[in-house]
């Protein structure tokens, strides 16, 4: 074989490998009916083989919208989850086993492009439908696209290449628990046993069921047991037990089929608004980074460009600092060097340094800092509630005091 040959198949194998790891998402969509406080909250955890996101405020074609964008970008055309003006979220994850039919030269990057797109021209769900069906075939889309709107619809889209299937949350006869749950398959088409995630589709179908048996379906449930999910029901494991820590075990475990991974580079939760509450109320819970070392901060569109944080939004280098930094201590906790295999580099993570039991594991810590800075936005946001209008002013004033605090923490407890 030659040299050229050898480095040919080793570049497809790269290929291979990180398709195989990309895209990877879990989501669920939860029907105000059945929430805490009565609005729908639709979740995912965005996996992309191993790297950062950031957040931008963009003006679109018709609304303004922010949302989750790769690095670098000045003028990103593809949005990998955001909320519009008007009120409209939509997320997705990728679906290995959706498209009927191939189509030449169309790849998954339409998965981006369309959410960019929805955002920037769809006020709510209606007009987000009769922009899916008005799309030219094939579309390139291989995705479950999940949507809300500030008038309390809630679905998912399965999309391939020639059409679509809508599941609506909202419909008991489709979700009769009030919510539905999704990973890296569909059921519209082909069986779900040639997709992928069938076990993180059913670690977040546990929470949510244990969630709406303990009544506690809000977004602190989510950001706690789903975002930052250490449980493979299969194998019958949860690291945060206590029971795969020090001295039961040398506190190393394999990354398999958790929904928090190497992989994941973000996690997002809408928090749609009541029927008579304004859109502009509706909330962006962001994790930009790594979720089990990222301290979650929310977004409103109202506050533009200068109403999100800078710990979330591009500086000089067009990065995130938050996503940085979470990458950086991701790059900690993911340290076999027993071989040179890239994979068994990012399969093997030393769960002791996440979490412990003397209770100063990163995430442990990350957790803790987020626990004294979201109960200030929350307050806030209940004020605005209450006024049925978001304060532009006290969003940049807030984020200015967090964004110091946040930036001192990371150095402070990690040297970043």
């Amino acid at each position: 074989m030659s040299r050229f040959t050898k480095a040919a198949l080793a570049l497809i194998l790269f290929l291979f490998a990180d398709i195989c790891v990309s895209y990877a998402c879990t989501s669920v969509i939860i029907s105000g009916k059945v929430t805490e406080d009565g609005r729908p909250i639709m979740w995912k955890n965005r996996d992309s083989g191993g790297g950062q996101n950031m957040m931008m405020f963009i003006k679109g074609k018709k609304y303004d919208f922010v949302g989750i964008v790769a690095p670098g970008s000045t003028k990103p055309k593809s949005i990998w989850g955001g909320v519009n003006s008007q009120g409209l979220c939509i997320m997705n994850t990728m679906s290995y086993n959706v498209n009927i039919r191939g189509a030449e030269g169309k790849t998954s990057s339409g998965n981006g492009n369309i959410q960019y797109d929805a955002l920037s021209n769809c006020k709510d769900m209606a007009e987000f439908e009769k922009f899916l069906a008005a799309l030219p075939q094939p579309t390139g889309l291989t995705t479950n696209l999940g949507v809300i709107d500030a008038k309390g619809n809630c679905a998912y889209f399965e999309c391939h290449n020639y059409g679509y299937t809508k599941y609506d949350v909202n419909d008991p006869k489709v979700a009769p628990e009030g919510f539905i749950a999704r990973s890296n398959f569909s059921i519209s088409t082909h069986p779900a046993s040639e997709g992928k995630g069938q076990i993180r589709f059913m670690e977040a179908e546990r929470q949510v069921r244990r969630a709406l048996a303990d009544r506690t379906v809000n977004v602190d449930f989510v950001l706690n047991n789903l975002a930052r999910s250490f449980s493979n029901p299969l194998l019958g494991v949860d690291l945060k037990s206590g029971n795969f820590n020090k001295p039961k075990t040398n506190g190393w475990y394999a990354d398999e089929d958790f929904i928090t991974r190497y992989s994941s580079l973000s996690g997002m939760i809408f928090q749609g608004v009541k029927g008579n509450e304004k859109p502009e109320l509706t909330t962006m819970w962001t994790i930009v980074g790594y979720p089990a070392a990222t301290v979650c901060v929310p977004v409103w569109v109202k506050g533009g460009e200068k109403g999100l944080p800078k710990m979330l939004a591009p500086d000089e280098t067009r990065h995130s600092p938050m996503s940085r930094n979470a990458n950086k201590l991701l790059n900690t906790v993911y340290t076999f060097d027993l071989d040179t295999s890239v994979a068994n580099h990012s399969k093997y993570f030393n769960w002791e340094k996440l979490y412990n039991l003397q209770g100063n594991g990163i995430m442990q810590k990350v957790l803790a800092k987020e626990a004294e800075v979201l109960p200030r936005y929350k307050a806030l946001l209940d004020i605005w509630r209450k006024k049925n209008k978001v304060d532009a002013k006290q969003i940049i004033e807030l984020n200015a005091k967090v964004d110091e605090e946040l930036a001192a923490f990371y150095k402070e407890e990690f040297d970043l």
